[in-house]
């Protein structure tokens, strides 16, 4: 993984994660995918010393993963002041209001129903890291 450019992937589908890998090696290699896959495990890295010394250019965040679901990941990422810069895109299968509503009120920048189809995920993810990485 290239230490200064990642994104990190807060997902559970293990479909999602292969095509996303795939994405990012063909269409976005400026930029290596770290997967964490609940968010237990993406508490524990925040609060790493990793993370802090090289923080991510951005994190996709489901909105359900086990164990602790990705609104609580949210809400514990931003009582970090630190980490107030780096963007949050919330991802969901459904395009729930109250889903939207919960996630913008916990500092989400931005809210995505997943996309369909593998190329409609081509189409997202560069246009995604163009829009939130300066």
């Amino acid at each position: 993984m290239k230490s200064e450019n990642y994104i990190l992937s807060i997902e559970d589908n293990t479909t999602d994660i292969a095509l996303m890998a795939r994405i990012f090696e063909k269409r976005i290699p400026d930029y290596a995918i770290k997967h964490i896959s609940d968010g237990e495990t993406a508490i524990d890295f925040i609060e790493s010393n990793d993370f802090k010394k090289q923080s991510p250019k951005l994190i996709l965040l489901d909105i359900k993963v086990p164990k602790l679901d990705g609104l609580e990941v949210l809400r514990h990422f931003r009582k970090h002041k630190e980490f107030k810069a780096i963007p949050v895109v919330m991802m969901s299968s459904s395009d729930l209001n109250d889903d939207k509503e919960k996630a913008y009120l916990l500092g989400a920048n931005s809210f995505m129903v997943k996309p369909k189809t593998f190329l409609e995920l081509c189409e997202t993810l560069p246009a995604l890291i163009n829009n939130w990485i300066i």
